[in-house]
């Protein structure tokens, strides 16, 4: 821009070594100012488009082209795992408070790969005697390499907001499955309870009618009505944590808390043989905040390396032009002048602290990404634990525990026809069997929860299959 702006003034200014006017030497002494300092900030390496580009393309896919505002919420309620996940992907304000950071970390690239304002000053003198008035133009530059260096910082935090943004989408992704999932069991739960609320009405009308009849005995009417109420309660209770959860579902997606959100249509995952040493490999390998943490060191190892520039002296370019009154009678003259200088960092106890400073904060920084290792390290056997123990009572109850309560149930009522049990062991059957029938659909809500923890611990939405898990048929 500033070669193209000199070039209509070529014709008029060619003349700079003393037959033109000693003005026309002025614009070329700021223009070397520029270029010098073009030269310098063109040390460094352009990273910032390319972190600008992938923050692009990652608001398209999300966002729509990276709109300012969120888009808009959907005409229908989302239905399966997928629509809750997805929508949660384009509307939560979370999510896009991470997304926003990671762009700011990408704008701090070429602000930090930039040199200073030159600055530019104008003297007048009131008691004109040798000069009437001065323009001057100078430009600092840093000590060689700094630009660099602090562009690689700025690169390496950009690198950490994206990782941020990431392990957000992971986090994002665990908490929606398992808000859907513990909606899905409040469903199946619900819908348990009052199978077995209707079967108990059946009950208490086969008991009035027996006692009535004089074939049965109060305490039977009695207890099943005592039964009757004690799962009228408990669904009662599950209906009013519908809305309680539908409320905390609509808050990650952000959506109106208004209206109920529809039962989810969920298809579970089969059986299931992690590998906890291919996950632990994946964890060290694609966990986004172990990434954000490298990420992290890398940026203080810069800092470290720009404590110890600044101990290097800057440099200053400058360039002026003053107009000086005439001698004897002559009209006014002019003159250009050169300046240049260095700083001088003379205070080396500041120097000092601050490169200790960058040491001690690049081993902190080593020792949070070790601590956060271990920890993640920790939460994956946790979360294998679980799904292992999920597996183990999905098995338990659906293939063992409730086809035997089933039989105990269909016994005690035949015993009971037949005058041969009471009506106490019939009622106590009935209870076992929605026992059972509840903790098995517990048992597959936190199956599928720790699935989701796996994934958000190793990096990858879907554990099962693949190099993590092996599916059985």
């Amino acid at each position: 821009m500033f070669l193209n702006a000199e070039q209509p003034l070529a014709a008029e200014l060619a003349d700079v070594t003393g037959s033109g006017p000693r003005l026309a030497r002025t614009p070329r002494v700021a223009l070397m100012v520029l270029v010098v300092g073009a030269a310098v900030s063109g040390c460094a390496t352009a990273a910032g488009p390319a972190l600008r580009e992938s923050h692009e393309a990652m608001g398209r896919e999300l966002y729509g082209g990276g709109e300012r505002t969120l888009p808009p919420a959907p005409a229908t309620a989302p239905a399966s795992l997928e629509d809750y996940v997805r929508l949660a992907f384009t509307r939560n304000a979370g999510l896009r408070a991470a997304f926003d950071r990671w762009q700011a970390a990408v704008e701090r690239v070429p602000q930090a790969r930039s040199l200073e304002d030159p600055s530019l000053s104008f003297e007048y003198f009131i008691e004109q005697m040798d000069t009437r008035y001065g323009v001057s133009l100078t430009q600092s530059f840093p000590a060689f390499g700094t630009l660099r260096m602090r562009e690689g910082r700025a690169a390496a935090e950009a690198q950490t907001a994206l990782h941020a943004f990431d392990a957000e989408r992971f986090a994002l992704y665990e908490r929606v499955v398992r808000a859907v999932h513990e909606y899905g069991y409040l469903s199946r739960a619900t819908d348990v309870a009052d199978e077995n609320l209707h079967l108990l009405e059946q009950l208490e009308q086969a008991a009035e009618a027996g006692y009535r009849s004089g074939a049965g005995a109060q305490a039977d009417w009695t207890l099943v009505q005592i039964e009757k109420e004690r799962v009228a309660d408990r669904l009662a209770s599950l209906r009013d944590q519908r809305r309680m959860q539908s409320v905390g579902l609509a808050a990650l997606l952000n959506l109106p808390a208004g209206d109920l959100l529809p039962w989810p249509q969920i298809a579970f995952s089969g059986p299931a043989a992690l590998d906890e040493t291919a996950l632990a490999e994946l964890l060290a390998e694609l966990n986004p905040e172990l990434k954000a943490a490298e990420s992290g060191i890398e940026a203080a190892r810069h800092g470290r390396d720009l404590a110890r520039r600044a101990g290097w002296p800057g440099f200053m370019l400058g360039g002026g032009w003053m107009v000086m009154p005439g001698m004897e009678g002559r009209g006014d003259e002019s003159d250009v002048r050169l300046m240049a200088g260095i700083s001088l960092p003379i205070w080396r106890g500041r120097i000092r602290a601050g490169g200790r400073e960058a040491d001690a904060m690049l081993q902190a920084a080593e020792q949070d990404r070790d601590e956060m290792r271990n920890r993640l390290r920790t939460e994956l056997s946790m979360a294998t634990f679980q799904f292992r123990d999920a597996e183990r009572r999905v098995e338990l109850f659906t293939n063992s525990l409730i086809p035997k309560a089933e039989q105990v149930l269909a016994s005690e009522q035949q015993a009971y026809a037949e005058g041969k049990a009471d009506f106490a062991a019939w009622i106590e059957a009935q209870r076992t069997l929605l026992e059972f029938r509840l903790l098995a659909e517990r048992a597959v809500a936190d199956r599928e929860i720790a699935l989701a923890d796996i994934g958000c611990c190793v990096g990858a939405f879907d554990v099962v299959g693949g190099p993590v898990g092996s599916q059985e048929d």
